[in-house]
């Protein structure tokens, strides 16, 4: 029995709702706060969600072999194992999580099954458990500043830790580590940085479009910077739930124009797949951010450093900031080093592997380059009528969405929104082949540009691999040219 759209939804929403709760006042300590912590929530609830629903044990995705027999109801099993999934992660919800337990039954009365909740349970209980030490590996702090080029708090948040410095130490959930990921431009050594002529330029650009001050930053550079934040924020959480929402507004724009496109368990499959992905996305990005070999400073330490031969430092240079909505911070930082950039990563893992997948099922194309044509409106919560800007007055932000006419470009803006900032240099995030330099910015508006460096090319790689997990044949992940 396949499963059916509303119950997938369901349990969907209702694990984007327990990570936008867990950004609240009224949970101030929060489960799984943090973009990784996020990222493996939401890729565990997703998984425990497909392998309930899953009617033979060879297509569970996230679990080698299911615990027992399928069950008679994969509608019941696949909800009691989301759920059950979100209570091991979310304990402090778990009331309101019981409540949409009780919602759900009352939808659903004669899927009730027991013996098919038992078994949904057992997946539940057996997908937390690949990551019993997630909690402690979050909280370890192995890491202590080295020096020029290193991570440190910048001088503006004095009291900043470091965040997720043993996270890169996990077991991925279902991909091997990307092992060839190359340095930063300059990086010769862990000891060793010689800025070339690609860092000064991303010095340059950040300098300029990402400063606290309005100087070369365009109104809709300042716009896409926000749009693509979730840094955190109350009421919106962190990156990985920006990204799936995306996935799931183009789910529903492709079902509004094809019916007939995908099943819901392909749907589902998707979802779980590109949820798999992002929690895989923030070990390598956080094995590589607390790499010797990788690390680098953010902008707001390495602008008032300057660059040796090629940058006078600027005194007291701010970023615009990670955007503190709802809040009043100004001028953030985020707590871990800049590459690669998560954002950029997370992005890339979600979107690569969405456009590898439609195009697979015949419902986008690639052209020669392997730009995608998938035609999408974006929605974020930074821009939702309701949610606050940190500035001024904290008036609401207006409605605003952002169209796109590929996933590619979607890529691109969420990785370069972090430049407008000033929260990264923009080789955390994207480079091209090559010199890895074109012109001032080397933005690769093609995917056969894109260089080996950043964020967005790791995040691909590792999309790459779910890809044929899910069952994307090799000739299509090769067209897409990254």
């Amino acid at each position: 029995m396949p499963a059916t759209s509303d119950d997938i939804r369901y349990w969907i929403d209702t694990t984007l709702e327990c990570v936008r709760r867990d950004h609240t006042a009224d949970f101030s300590r929060g489960d799984q706060r943090g973009p990784f912590l996020t990222a493996r929530a939401l890729g565990m609830a997703m998984g425990a969600l497909h392998d309930g629903y899953a009617p033979a044990a060879d297509r569970l995705l996230t679990l080698p072999a299911a615990p027992t027999t399928a069950p008679a109801s994969p509608h019941c099993a696949g909800a009691a194992a989301c759920h059950q999934l979100l209570l091991h992660r979310y304990p402090t919800q778990a009331h309101s999580l019981n409540e949409a337990w009780d919602h759900w039954l009352r939808l659903h009365p004669t899927l009730d099954d027991i013996p098919s909740q038992s078994y949904g349970r057992s997946i539940g209980d057996a997908v937390h458990l690949l990551g019993m030490d997630d909690r402690q590996k979050a909280a370890m702090v192995t890491y202590t500043p080295g020096g020029p080029y290193t991570h440190a708090a910048p001088p503006n948040e004095p009291n900043q830790r470091f965040a997720g410095s043993a996270w890169g130490t996990v077991k991925p959930l279902l991909t091997t580590r990307v092992s060839n990921f190359p340095e930063p431009p300059g990086r010769i050594s862990s000891t060793v940085v010689t800025p070339d002529a690609h860092f000064a330029a991303d010095y340059l650009k950040v300098q300029n479009k990402g400063a606290a001050q309005d100087r070369a930053r365009l109104a809709q550079e300042e716009v896409k910077g926000i749009f693509w934040g979730y840094d955190g924020p109350s009421e919106l959480g962190t990156p990985p739930r920006l990204y799936l929402q995306v996935v799931l507004g183009v789910l529903d724009e492709i079902d509004a124009r094809k019916p007939a496109g995908l099943t819901d368990d392909e749907e589902l499959l998707i979802v779980a797949g590109t949820a798999l992905a992002m929690a895989d996305a923030g070990v390598d990005a956080w094995h590589y951010k607390y790499s010797a070999d990788h690390m680098m400073w953010r902008p707001a330490l390495g602008i008032p450093h300057g660059l040796a031969g090629r940058a006078a430092p600027e005194a007291g240079w701010l970023p615009l900031g990670r955007p503190d909505t709802n809040g009043t911070g100004l001028n953030l930082t985020p707590d871990f080093p800049a590459y690669p950039s998560g954002h950029a990563t997370f992005g890339a893992a979600a979107f690569q592997l969405l456009r590898t997948f439609l195009v697979e099922k015949k419902l986008a194309e690639f052209d020669p380059d392997g730009l995608d044509n998938v035609s999408f409106c974006a929605r974020s919560d930074e821009y939702n009528g309701r949610n606050r800007d940190p500035r001024g007055e904290r008036q609401p932000r207006p409605v605003l969405h952002q169209h796109y006419g590929s996933l590619w470009k979607a890529i691109l803006d969420n990785s370069l929104s972090r430049v407008y900032l000033g929260v990264h240099w923009q080789f955390d995030g994207v480079t091209i082949k090559g010199t890895d330099v074109k012109g001032e910015f080397g933005v690769p508006e093609k995917p056969t540009e894109l260089g080996a460096r950043g964020g967005v090319w790791l995040g691909c790689q590792i999309a790459n691999q779910v890809a044929v997990q899910l069952g994307v044949q090799a000739g299509t992940i090769a067209q897409s040219q990254v």
